[in-house]
């Protein structure tokens, strides 16, 4: 299992241009597998598109992955070019991960239709991955919806969700299936069912991926309450009794046995979204967590 962390991009309102930047070389330098950013248009969160842009221009090795992109509210045709921007950016880095949402609101704000978001989704896949092929194939004095990516042979496509057909849309057309922060125990009883599936189909190559929410610091109840402001504009009224099952909160040590947790489940990456606004947060699990799961991103 290779361990992701999460981008600050959800950290608002704390979140800044030099924390962010400093979030970014830190995890790139200590070998983090990849970055993971979160979407809600109707928060404001940092786009995760830009954040990912961003955090391309000042790292070199790890991955940048949406995890996930909510699709259905955008257009296919400008987040194929963004995407491709992006991976030819960051010398081709990208994994691109969709998914549909859980609230109707970021809907509503964009002037998008919740109704058959799914296959909405399914139909904007096909469409990127064609406009990529396209400008791969053509020649520099062809105008094409480009520019190609740069990755050989197209940027992975993962799939988030929880419901059986986003499990079912991801084998069918993506390469990867991501769980939310379902805890260990969901992901431990799913996952075999899910990479069968993937090589019944053909796809010996698919990973699974899965988030979590972390919060490190000395005594856990401090640490929760620390998280709890950043956690709550995404999620909602969380209540005081139901955070300690949502966020993986206390010492380095403890925060680590949790994280060992995930390991049976089998996972490609799991990545580790950390709630406290603060570097230190990354260099704690950079020393305390990481090296057991550490490996190159190529």
């Amino acid at each position: 299992m290779k361990l992701g962390i999460g981008l600050p991009n959800t950290l608002v309102p704390d979140v800044n241009r030099g924390m962010f930047l400093d979030w970014a070389r830190a995890a790139d330098h200590a070998g983090f597998h990849s970055f993971g950013t979160i979407d809600r248009p109707s928060h404001d969160i940092w786009e995760p598109l830009i954040s990912l842009a961003a955090a391309a221009a000042v790292t070199e090795r790890v991955r940048l992955a949406t995890t996930i992109l909510q699709m259905p509210n955008r257009n296919e045709v400008l987040v194929a070019k963004q995407a491709a921007v992006i991976d030819r950016l960051s010398g081709g880095r990208l994994d691109l991960g969709f998914g549909l949402g859980w609230d109707q609101t970021d809907y509503k704000v964009l002037g998008a239709r919740w109704p058959k978001r799914g296959k909405k989704l399914e139909r904007q896949i096909r469409k990127i991955r064609r406009i990529w092929r396209a400008a791969k194939k053509a020649t520099p004095d062809q105008a094409v919806l480009g520019p190609a990516p740069m990755q050989k042979p197209l940027p992975p496509i993962w799939i988030g969700g929880q419901a059986p057909r986003a499990i079912e849309r991801a084998v069918e057309m993506a390469d990867a299936f991501l769980f939310g922060a379902t805890g260990p125990q969901t992901m431990i009883e799913r996952a075999p069912a899910i990479r069968a599936a993937a090589e019944q189909a053909g796809k010996k190559k698919f990973q699974i991926g899965g988030l979590a929410y972390v919060a490190i610091g000395d005594d856990p109840d401090s640490a929760l309450a620390a998280a709890a402001r950043s956690y709550r504009r995404y999620y909602g009224d969380v209540s005081d009794a139901d955070l300690p099952n949502r966020i993986h909160a206390g010492p380095v040590d403890v925060v680590a046995q949790a994280i060992k947790e995930y390991e049976p489940a089998g996972l490609d990456i799991l990545w580790i979204f950390p709630e406290i606004p603060d570097v230190k947060q990354v260099e704690a699990i950079a020393e305390g967590i990481l090296p057991a799961y550490r490996v190159p991103a190529h």
